[in-house]
């Protein structure tokens, strides 16, 4: 069972908080884990590998430092909406986005949604949430009733699909106290732009699917005779080779 943050020492769960920053600002291969000790005014350089392992160890633990109150958040919200009968794509999308702005503080929020984008990035063997599957059972039940909503969709269209939903919303989230102004004549609230991004995400999952390409973006017809003729001139004796560089 994966440790809470409040069991952490309290070295520990400063070097969890700077590396979901400064990850979140400049990549997983953005920041060394000396930069991280040093950020986290630690003067010994191997500090994460003596709380965490190593950096992947570090990485789950940062994944995983929210997930609690997170999740339960997430049950509570499924089983009001098992109550009322609704397992609409729309409610369960909101049991599965609403927790990260319901629950977190502007700057946390940002910080946590940074951090996730770029742990999206990592391939499956390494993706964290992929091993929190056993402490995050709401996220999972509402995945797989997801799933079974959009079965039309496909497996594969449907995780691709998910996870471009996730980062729109994400990559909205990111961007409260930053880029993002509050105005008269555009968002009033903060409440106003999280519904609308989360309308957008919605959007994505949900759009009809097509195995035919739009006509527009299909690009110039393929000319494999053309390439052929070119292979042969470059292969045939008394010619230079074709540049490479």
């Amino acid at each position: 069972m994966p440790r809470r943050f409040q069991e952490y020492p309290k070295t520990a769960q400063k070097l969890m908080l700077v590396a979901e920053r400064l990850y979140g600002q400049h990549g997983l291969d953005g920041v060394s884990l000396r930069q991280l000790a040093t950020a986290a005014g630690q003067a010994n350089n191997y500090v994460v590998q003596h709380y965490f392992g190593s950096k992947l160890g570090l990485i789950q633990a940062v994944s995983e430092m929210r997930l609690p109150a997170m999740e339960a958040h997430r049950q509570t919200l499924l089983e009001v909406a098992r109550a009322e009968g609704d397992f609409s794509v729309p409610r369960l999308l909101s049991c599965l986005f609403s927790p990260l702005v319901t629950m977190l503080e502007v700057q946390a929020m940002r910080d946590y949604a940074r951090f996730t984008l770029a742990v999206m990035q990592l391939e499956p063997e390494e993706h964290p949430f992929e091993r929190s599957a056993d402490i995050s059972p709401a996220s999972t039940e509402i995945r797989s009733k997801l799933s079974e909503s959009l079965s039309h969709l496909g497996a594969d269209v449907f995780r691709r699909r998910l996870a471009l939903s996730a980062s729109i919303f994400l990559n909205g989230i990111s961007e409260l106290g930053g880029k993002l102004k509050l105005s008269p004549g555009g968002y009033v609230s903060h409440q106003q732009y999280h519904s609308d991004i989360f309308e957008a995400a919605l959007a994505v999952l949900t759009c009809p699917f097509s195995a035919e390409p739009r006509a527009d973006f299909r690009g110039p017809p393929a000319q494999p005779a053309l390439a052929d003729d070119m292979a042969g001139a470059s292969r045939r004796p008394g010619r230079p080779a074709a540049p490479t560089g």
